[in-house]
């Protein structure tokens, strides 16, 4: 189904986001800062690919430690939780702009039935976290007889 562009649509849009950050320009900074730590979430960019042999996924976590990753397998699915601390710094006393993101994030990603999640291997290299899951051997065609 094809939708039709309408310029008015865009202009209330812009007219709402003007809206609300004229009301953010009017609050302290430190509720500004709030507001764009909702905002601005640790995404874990991820990349899922297939070889002939295994499944990989790559997820990349700048600023994380090897220590503050927990990866888990349930019920078909692969989570991934990281914790990103904040480091301490000198007091500063005016920030002109605040967008780095601290805190626990976590990232759960279907898996398909045809992989082996008893010989995973998983890799912490460079702010990039590497797990590769080897495939089952491919199943053979069986007859079964019936009784």
């Amino acid at each position: 189904m094809l939708r039709r562009y309408n310029p008015f649509e865009e202009i209330l849009r812009l007219q709402r986001e003007l809206e609300r950050l004229a009301q953010l320009a009017a609050v302290p900074v430190a509720d500004v800062e709030k507001e764009l730590e909702k905002q601005l979430k640790l995404v874990m960019p991820v990349e899922v690919y297939e070889t002939p042999e295994e499944l990989v996924v790559k997820v990349e976590l700048p600023g994380v430690k090897k220590e503050d990753v927990d990866v888990t397998i349930r019920d078909n699915y692969l989570i991934i939780r990281a914790e990103k601390k904040e480091e301490k710094e000198e007091e500063r006393e005016h920030v002109h702009i605040a967008e780095r993101v601290y805190g626990k994030f976590e990232r759960v990603i279907p898996l398909p039935a045809d992989i082996d999640t008893e010989n995973v291997k998983a890799k912490f290299e460079n702010g990039v976290l590497e797990i590769r899951f080897p495939k089952k051997s491919a199943v053979k065609e069986k007859k079964i007889s019936i009784e």
